[in-house]
């Protein structure tokens, strides 16, 4: 949900909710007991004219029944004004999603006992572009996964008051990213490792999600181009980046894969020897970062339903449980919550848990699972107004409407 997701929804809903836009709205009815989330007929055909509509370029839609994969759907292209198509391998960026499943490894730290939920940060790491402020100190990592940190979602770097929380920690919801990105670092202190390295040796491998990636830079080619109103976006993320990092790379003998924050300040400080270092660089990033696939996103949902043959290297039984319930109501009296890692509102057959992502309006990505059916759906699109056309689709395949379409994520505080 972090980016500039306002002005890009809001826009494509006043200007593509016309005829074409409410096909897959007007077939949506809501599901009987016992009856699961399912591609209604047509679908596909009305998807076509949807994604024209609304001018987006690529989409990849997963549906999940029962914890098996029933529909794939890849359509269009991974790069606008080319023959690059999308297919179920493309690579898109997760955006917010990362933070979903970097909250997942996190809870594996936990598990291991090399991280506690409830120890303050400062206890493990005070990055040096935090101030050295008292304010900070009750913020734990479960305030940083529930976004009840009181950080603001990104703060000025030249501004270390801009740094501090804007409530007590724990009293109240206000999303954050910069909440993630300091619980990053106390992982990487913790591990030794880069983000991308310990979160593919805890969860990445062994679920065989083998292409995603955090490190901000990938050699696959197989990876969809962010664009704006259908056109290919002036920023592309990790992409500006990787013509700078990949000679350092080899010059300094140490994969992209294997760097920690310390290699990317390190970097940093290289592409300008006049100024002085830069304190954090967020090309590596667990609020945003994310390189997925939808069929290995949909496989991540999976791990989210209750089961009694899980493997060793998956958080307990009880430690999922505590991630898919609500910690904090993200407006109160409205049923829409954040778990650890997680949003959480009402399902069509119990909670439906999941994040949604959108990084400077050049993709935008959804994923829900409800772990007590193991139904999951998963729709990854490369341009911002993909939300215009995810929210119908989720509205066509599961039933219902969610709050997070319309809500603000940041609402207001009480005075």
């Amino acid at each position: 949900m972090a980016g500039p997701l306002g002005s890009t929804r809001r826009a494509f809903l006043g200007t593509a909710a016309g005829a074409s836009g409410l096909l897959l709205a007007e077939k949506a009815t809501a599901r009987r007991p016992g009856e699961g989330w399912a591609i209604p007929p047509g679908l596909e055909t009305d998807l076509a004219v949807l994604k024209d509509a609304a001018c987006v370029p690529g989409l990849c839609a997963v549906l999940v029944r029962r914890g098996k994969v029933v529909w794939t759907h890849a359509t269009g292209l991974a790069k606008a004004g080319t023959s690059q198509k999308v297919d179920p391998d493309t690579l898109f960026e997760a955006a917010s999603i990362s933070k979903a499943v970097f909250a997942y490894v996190v809870l594996q730290l936990v598990d291991r006992g090399q991280l506690d939920l409830d120890r303050p940060l400062v206890d493990y790491l005070r990055p040096a572009y935090l101030p050295d402020s008292p304010a900070l100190a009750p913020i734990t990592a479960r305030h940083a996964l529930t976004h009840t940190s009181g950080l603001p979602n990104w703060g000025e770097d030249n501004k270390p008051e801009s740094f501090l929380p804007q409530f007590q920690p724990g009293t109240h919801f206000s999303y954050s990213g910069e909440g993630l990105f300091w619980l990053q670092l106390v992982a990487e202190h913790i591990t030794g490792e880069g983000l991308d390295m310990f979160a593919r040796r805890l969860l990445f491998d062994p679920a065989g999600m083998k292409r995603s990636t955090f490190a901000a830079y990938t050699e696959d080619g197989n990876v969809a181009w962010g664009h704006v109103g259908g056109r290919v976006a002036k920023g592309q993320g990790w992409r500006d980046v990787s013509g700078f990092v990949r000679p350092l790379a080899e010059q300094w003998g140490k994969p992209v894969h294997s760097w920690t924050q310390a290699d990317w300040i390190r970097a940093g400080a290289t592409a300008d020897p006049k100024s002085p270092p830069p304190k954090r660089v967020r090309f590596a990033n667990a609020s945003s970062s994310l390189l997925i696939s939808a069929p290995e996103l949909a496989r991540f949902l999976n791990l989210l339903s209750p089961r009694h043959d899980r493997a060793s290297w998956e958080i307990k039984e009880t430690t999922r449980a505590a991630m898919t319930k609500p910690v904090v109501a993200v407006r109160p009296g409205v049923p829409h919550w954040w778990g650890l890692g997680l949003e959480i509102e009402e399902g069509t057959h119990g909670l439906r848990v999941g994040h949604e992502g959108n990084n400077d309006g050049r993709c935008a990505t959804y994923c829900a699972t409800e772990p007590a059916t193991g139904d999951a759906l998963v729709i990854m699109t490369n341009d911002g107004a993909g939300f215009g056309v995810y929210q119908r689709m989720v509205r066509a395949i599961t039933g219902r409407d969610q709050y997070s379409f319309i809500a603000n994520e940041n609402p207001p505080l009480p005075a």
